[in-house]
């Protein structure tokens, strides 16, 4: 597979971003805000974030906190694990005060998530996820019910960050009913990234198909993405396939191969 970049706009860096709180179920009523949290911070200093969380249910809830490490699978799915388990955990440096509360209705509850960084050995981005969790609600008829709403964060060391990535890998195969493209992408920067891209099939100088890749695919520090892309049967003969990927950087990514349908 041959590879080739092609020269973009570099993305920057936002220092803190607020984004509209996540909801819950309309009958659980449960949402916290920030939903998302991208700030920076000097090694060696500490930060206190602010999270609301607030209950539009009809009932009073009980509420329960915890922080937890996630990763990204190449499929997209996130990955849970335990605070400080994974190589760039953010939540290993972080507290949560109050780690649990009484929520009546309509109210809202302020809680303190603390940052405290190490003084060095620090570089690029950490990350991790605040969980907020109502206690099941037993109904008349039905299973116990609970909802479980998430705030994540992504913290960045200012002057260190770098997004690189690359196409590692590319496939073609298919039969009579299309053909399927898969492209995986390696993110070789100390960031995460969103994807958008493009998959072309060639015969000689003709294109025979422009099929576009999912927009906004997430590939965290270090994770890969395995992308597929479906297009239409082709006849027997000898193809060049080409994808290209933006994922924000100063330089985009291509790969190209050799597909001979028989």
């Amino acid at each position: 597979m041959k590879h080739y970049r092609v020269l973009a706009f570099a993305a920057s860096f936002i220092a803190l971003v607020l984004v509209a709180p996540s909801p819950a179920p309309a009958d659980l009523g449960l949402d916290v805000s920030p939903a998302k949290l991208e700030l920076t911070m000097t090694p060696g200093t500490t930060y206190n974030v602010p999270i609301t969380v607030h209950n539009g249910a009809a009932a009073a809830t009980h509420v329960q906190a915890s922080l937890v490490d996630f990763g990204v699978a190449n499929n997209g799915d996130y990955q849970i694990e335990r605070a400080g388990s994974r190589k760039y955990s953010l939540m290993r440096w972080a507290s949560i005060n109050p780690r649990e509360f009484d929520l009546a209705s309509g109210n809202t509850q302020q809680v303190r998530l603390s940052l405290a960084l190490p003084k060095s050995g620090l570089s690029g981005e950490y990350a991790g996820i605040a969980f907020f969790q109502t206690r099941p609600v037993r109904r008349a008829g039905a299973v116990a019910l609970s909802v479980r709403v998430a705030s994540k964060f992504y913290l960045t060391i200012p002057n260190t960050v770098k997004i690189d990535g690359a196409i590692t890998k590319m496939t073609a195969s298919g039969g009579s009913a299309g053909e399927i493209y898969r492209v995986l992408f390696k993110n070789l920067g100390n960031a995460h990234v969103y994807l958008r891209g493009q998959v072309l099939v060639k015969k000689g100088d003709d294109t025979v198909e422009q099929l576009p890749m999912t927009d906004e695919m997430l590939v965290e520090r270090g994770g890969e993405r395995l992308i597929e892309v479906s297009g239409k049967a082709l006849a027997p003969g000898k193809y060049m396939v080409i994808a290209m990927i933006d994922y924000g950087g100063k330089t985009q990514t291509g790969g190209e191969i050799v597909y001979n349908k028989k």
